[in-house]
């Protein structure tokens, strides 16, 4: 079972966040994914593979979501997961160098579970993903057989 999926394209931010998820949660396993289209074709799989048996479904107990993606957007893989019931208690983290209110407001309105801002500074970058890791893994209780 995935713990952790990951979805970003900047290669640099993705590698620091596995670490600190590694780090934070050392039983966890983690997948990456490059852009919103292959983050769509992930969970279109996991579905395919349990057709009409949500309780089947193994879903990840997190999904870091970076807004700015290439092919589809964040936005648009948030929709896509909000269209289906199966994924409605699966916990959303937007990420996003973006503070414009418009990204937000608009990801709050398609259902994230929060929205964060990656800081420019390592350390602090460090730090807010170790935060949200511990919190969303360690600390937040999800409804059974979610």
């Amino acid at each position: 079972m995935v713990d952790v999926v990951l979805v970003d394209d900047n290669a640099n931010d993705a590698d620091l966040a596995l670490r600190v998820v590694r780090k934070t949660s050392a039983n966890s396993s983690t997948v990456l994914l490059e852009d919103g289209e292959r983050a769509i074709e992930y969970f279109k799989k996991l579905l395919d593979e349990h057709p009409g048996d949500q309780t089947a479904l193994n879903l990840p107990k997190l999904l870091l979501l970076d807004l700015k993606l290439p092919k589809l957007d964040g936005l648009e893989v948030l929709r896509f997961l909000r269209d289906n019931a199966n994924f409605n208690t699966m916990p959303v983290v937007m990420l996003s160098s973006s503070r414009e209110i418009s990204d937000v407001r608009r990801a709050y309105e398609l259902g994230v579970n929060s929205f964060a801002v990656k800081p420019v500074q390592f350390d602090q970058y460090l730090t807010r993903i170790s935060s949200l890791v511990s919190y969303w893994l360690t600390i937040n209780e999800l409804p059974r057989g979610a």
